[in-house]
């Protein structure tokens, strides 16, 4: 299963206004603090927002992720995660089975695209069956047993 997603592409009036903001503000840091600095938060910013300005593909197997980016790729195997958290813009693959702090470091967020009900349905099965979680497991996770 392949995918690709570009933020940038999918909302350019969004787009438009971060490049203005930006452009904006490398030239009052510029203005203020010299050139070099300047050039410095552009490299930061560029870092941090890779992923909404730049494609990124996806690939699923039945074993492993790949992530391809502009600035690498990443591969991991479905056996390092043990839950599927569903939000707003894609699906966060955890390697802990209940809720903490470290999801968003640990994990792997992966932008998902417009039709993405396939994809989720993959994964959550996929993760599953490759750590043998039941239902009643699934729910004594997320802390709704059926006992309470």
């Amino acid at each position: 299963m392949n995918w690709s997603v570009h933020p940038a592409k999918k909302n350019i009036k969004k787009t438009f206004i971060a490049l203005i903001f930006i452009a904006f503000f490398m030239v009052a840091v510029g203005f203020i603090y010299g050139i070099f600095w300047a050039i410095l938060g552009l490299l930061i910013l560029f870092f941090s927002l890779h992923s909404y300005f730049f494609p990124t593909r996806y690939e699923i197997t039945e074993d492993k992720i790949i992530i391809n980016n502009i600035l690498g790729f990443q591969k991991r195997t479905l056996s390092e995660f043990k839950k599927v958290y569903k939000g707003k813009n894609g699906l966060l693959l955890s390697p802990f089975r209940g809720r903490t702090f470290l999801n968003n470091f640990r994990g792997v967020f992966l932008l998902m695209p417009e039709e993405r009900a396939s994809i989720e349905e993959f994964l959550i099965t996929r993760v599953k069956e490759i750590n043998n979680i039941t239902e009643n497991e699934q729910q004594d996770i997320n802390g709704k047993s059926a006992s309470k």
